[in-house]
């Protein structure tokens, strides 16, 4: 009979008889078996039988003969009345366990369910068993009883491991009555078997093949760990060089498909070889089963099995060798593969070095050093000091150091952890083996250890990785799983050994418990009122520049030299090259050093942004290449503060000017009005007494700045976003461009010249509408809301010069045209200007910017092209007078990798990526693919 170990286990369903005088429990193991623990108040005999009576019944009897406890399998033929039963001729029980003592007589046996014997009753695991009992408490006398009852097996009730089922059987679970345990194959997978640590000593039989290794422990068991290569069965012989008198230890493996999955049964057997032939079992020698499976784990890279046995060192059983000798002894091994039921030249003999004696535990002290620094350290540091890592991993993030401070105390506390938690396996290896009859609170304290154990080495190594990449400038944005993963596992960890602190207490001396929950509660209440202020926050603190005094006097003409390069017009590029050590961003106008912080999201997005303006991605509108949206909290306000160098201040985009000096300006605009420009897409006006509009700049550094704009108003919330200035587009400039085409067509030079619009107290954006929660283009569009505010202008837009030069590419998508249509209105402009002088214009304009400079601006759009009469007539110019300053395409599907390589026919001074998160990541990607220099590559 071969039994899958994982599910010979403790039966669950139980029928007390006569007040407990007869206690059945019964399991269907599997559709072939069923297992019993039939335990008698008796010394005597006691039997249960199958069928509702007692003619012709198949009888399972236990008896104590003389000191020895049988279990027999027999059958009572024809008769009406009471008689002793007949012994079966094939006997068809298999005995797993039985014990005698002063009061009770206890055994556990498999019975099959459908074995060949026509003695036997056949059992439908699907209907219920009518079944019999009788018990002699008084004398051995087969022939008479005292007490004789019948009952019934209530069968189809799930397995103990299944909360709902299709059947009995462990295989026809559809759902565990654990939740954290899935359902595999049909079966819950509630293995613990899986105890196969080395052991202290160790000896190879056949290299690759059969190893040996064993220990002994302080409960007088020897622990047998065997590797065995896979094979159907595996035997060792003790104290013999033969197989006769000869006591052994039957492993027993059988490969079977489980609904098409491979999987093992696995049996072990506490054999007596009498001749040299096949051993029996001690059973069937009246003896006992002592060998106990402990464990096994099959390796399928290497097809080993590891297998773990223990037994007293010295039994009852006349049958086994007596290990307590500790002394070298004579072995011998076998095997068969493939079938083979005799080991023919599989067979070796090997001296068993017992003599070794190494032992798995140490003296008393170490055991009263690891229960008591189990005790104090596990409750200081999961009670306390925890808490403090947990406040600086995420408090504490303005700290320069925060990461590497919640690291090292958890490291710590788990590197304490495993030494004093290991130390109590090691120490408790006894009450471990016999856990289930353990009380309901030692049970619980080590399945919670167990799964703290798996916790806390996963979020070691999560914590590992998160914080390489948070320290890394080549860190990328799986940083983010990694870090809501290890924050989840962190919240799980946490509330685990909370109760597990409580759960020890209570097991060491439950007169503390009252304490710690008041504790607890104090604790709680700290940890909401923080967790308060970092939701909620602080006011905000006052803006301070770094004080020189507390940097070195290189420092400060560095960042000195920074502000006056970034108010003077210095080239991005440029700034970034000279100050290759020095991780500044600008935020509004303010520029901040955070060369020396930490960032939660990973220094490689400092990488991204250094020397740009961060609005956009700091108040949350945008995300950064590969990271999350984010929208930062005060409290990283008020650090950033702390940083402060100086002002950008932008004095070369001339776009508003104050009407007065007298008062501070208000930047809160009134949208005046509304103007479609196609689906979903319009203009919209703002206007704003306290500020005149230039609507003629003069330069080319102001191309693709933006205003920020929010909502004016309380309890209006929405992430304030950034809109490009499109000049071009305003009824005044429209106008203008209007009368030059018209009089660079009369080509009458007499005329005076149509005159540049100048100024008003109009600032218009072009908006497309973008559906979603809490979207600000919605808001605008559809609400009635008149007042915003309105700040600006930022950024360094297109990273124009005067003497910009070379070809510049532009790939966009959609409303991604708006912040180049400035450029090419200026750029109509100086190719008409540039015409009407060489054809007699008497007056040249102050068009001298940009030369050889070309625009090869890209397109990508399936609706009408905002602006397009602006690229339509300079793209006619550029081509009827052969003036290379311009070339347009359109382009009706995503790009390709073949369709940039096509276009990108000369070396890029800069190439412009403007549209979707999505469309700049791609493009980005396939730019980077053709050998574009991301130093050349801007996103807008």
């Amino acid at each position: 009979m071969n039994i899958l170990i994982l599910l010979i286990l403790q039966p669950c369903l139980m029928i007390q008889l006569l007040d407990g005088l007869m206690i059945v429990e019964y399991q269907f193991v599997d559709y072939n078996n069923i297992q019993f623990t039939l335990t008698c108040k008796t010394q005597f005999w006691c039997l249960i039988g199958f069928g509702s009576t007692y003619s012709n019944a198949d009888i399972i009897r236990m008896s104590n003969v003389n000191g020895l406890l049988k279990i027999e399998d027999t059958l009572e033929q024809n008769k009406i009345s009471f008689t002793s039963p007949n012994v079966d001729s094939q006997q068809d029980i298999y005995i797993l366990d039985g014990l005698i003592n002063d009061t009770y007589l206890y055994s556990s046996f498999l019975k099959s369910t459908n074995s060949d014997d026509p003695t036997d009753e056949l059992i439908d695991p699907y209907s219920n068993v009518e079944m019999f009992y009788a018990i002699n408490e008084k004398n051995i006398d087969f022939e008479t009883y005292t007490q004789y009852g019948r009952f019934q097996l209530q069968t189809y009730q799930c397995h103990y491991t299944c909360a709902t089922c299709n059947g009995p059987f462990a295989y026809q679970c559809t759902m565990c009555n654990e939740k954290s345990i899935q359902v595999l194959n049909g079966y819950c997978n509630t293995n613990n078997y899986n105890n196969v640590t080395k052991l202290l000593n160790k000896q190879i039989l056949i290299k690759d093949e059969f190893n040996l290794e064993w220990e002994y422990d302080k409960n007088d068991n020897i622990i047998l760990q065997i590797e065995i290569s896979l094979c159907d069965w595996f035997g060792l012989g003790f104290n013999n060089d033969k197989m006769e008198n000869t006591d052994m230890l039957l492993i027993k493996i059988e490969t079977v498909i489980i609904n098409n999955e491979k999987g093992y049964y696995v049996q072990i057997d506490d054999m007596f070889g009498t001749k040299n032939t096949a051993p029996l079992s001690d059973t069937q020698l009246y003896g006992t089963q002592d060998w106990i499976l402990d464990g096994f784990v099959y390796y399928n890279s290497t097809e080993l099995f590891v297998i773990r046995v223990h037994r007293k060192l010295l039994t009852s059983d006349k049958y086994d060798f007596d290990f307590s000798q500790k002394k070298d002894t004579l072995c011998i091994y076998a095997f068969g593969r493939n079938g083979q039921q005799y080991h023919s030249a599989n067979r070796g003999a090997f001296q068993f070095e017992l003599s070794k004696n190494k032992q798995s535990y140490q003296e008393d002290y170490w055991d009263k050093l690891v229960l008591n620094g189990h005790v104090i350290l596990m409750l200081l540091f999961w009670s306390f000091i925890s808490d403090i890592g947990i406040f600086y991993g995420r408090q504490l993030k303005s700290y320069p150091k925060y990461v590497r401070v919640h690291g090292m105390i958890f490291l710590f506390l788990s590197i304490v952890t495993y030494f004093f938690v290991f130390g109590m396996i090691s120490q408790q290896q006894k009450r471990i083996q016999q856990l289930g009859y353990q009380d309901t609170k030692i049970i619980l304290h080590f399945i919670l250890g167990v799964v703290i154990l798996l916790i806390m080495t996963t979020q070691i190594f999560l914590g590992l990785l998160a914080r390489n990449n948070l320290e890394s400038n080549n860190g990328t944005y799986l940083i983010y799983k990694v870090k809501y993963i290890h924050k989840y596992f962190g919240y799980l960890l946490y509330i685990i050994t909370k109760v597990q602190v409580i759960i020890g207490i209570s097991i060491y001396d439950s007169a503390y418990i009252g304490l710690f929950i008041i504790y607890y509660v104090l604790l709680f209440l700290i940890k909401f009122t923080i967790e308060m202020l970092y939701y909620y926050q602080v006011s905000a603190i006052s803006r301070k520049r770094i004080k020189y005094s507390q940097i070195e006097q290189d420092q400060q003409t560095l960042y000195e030299s920074i502000i006056e390069k970034l108010n003077t017009g210095t080239p991005y590029q440029e700034m970034i090259e000279d100050y290759p050590k020095i991780t500044y961003i600008i935020l509004r106008e303010a520029v901040y050093d955070v060369s020396d912080f930490n960032h939660p999201g990973g220094q490689y997005i400092f990488r991204k942004i250094k020397g740009r303006e961060v609005g956009r991605y700091f108040y949350g509108s945008y995300p950064i290449k590969d990271t999350q949206l984010h929208k930062h909290s005060l409290f990283a306000i008020n650090y950033i503060e702390t940083r402060y160098l100086g002002d950008f201040k932008n004095e070369s985009c001339p776009i508003l000017y104050t009407v007065t000096d007298f008062k501070k300006p208000s930047h809160v605009w009134t949208l005046q009005e509304i103007k479609s420009m196609g689906t979903n897409v319009s203009l919209f006006k703002f206007i704003n007494q306290d500020f005149k509009v230039n609507q003629t700049i003069q330069g080319v550094q102001w191309f693709g700045r933006y205003f920020y704009i929010k909502p004016y108003g309380i309890g209006i919330d929405f992430q304030e976003r950034p809109y490009t200035v499109v000049s071009c587009l305003s009824e005044m400039n429209i106008k203008y461009r209007y009368e030059l085409i018209e009089y660079f067509k009369q080509k009458d030079w007499t005329k005076p010249l149509p005159q540049q619009p100048q100024l008003s107290n109009v600032l218009q954006f072009v908006i497309k509408k973008y559906n979603g929660q809490k979207n600000l283009s919605k808001f605008i569009h559809t609400a009635s809301h008149k007042r915003f505010e309105i700040t600006g202008p930022y950024g360094f837009g297109l990273e124009l010069d005067d003497h910009s030069s070379g070809v510049h590419y532009v790939f966009c998508q959609g409303t991604g045209v708006l912040p180049f249509l400035d450029l090419c209105d200026y750029l109509l402009r100086k190719a008409i200007f540039s015409i009407m002088y060489q054809d007699g214009l008497p007056i040249q304009q102050q068009y001298n910017q940009l030369d050889k400079f070309k625009l090869i601006l890209n397109v990508s759009s399936k609706t009408q092209i905002l602006g397009y009469p602006i690229l339509q007539d300079l793209e006619y110019l550029n081509n009827q007078f052969n003036l290379n300053l311009f070339e347009f395409n359109i382009i009706k599907q995503h790009y390709t990798k073949r369709d940039l390589q096509d276009r990108l026919k000369y070396q890029a001074a800069k190439v412009y990526v403007c549209g979707f998160q999505q469309f700049e990541d791609d493009l980005i990607e396939l730019l980077q693919q053709c050998g574009v220099d991301s130093r050349n590559i801007v996103q807008i």
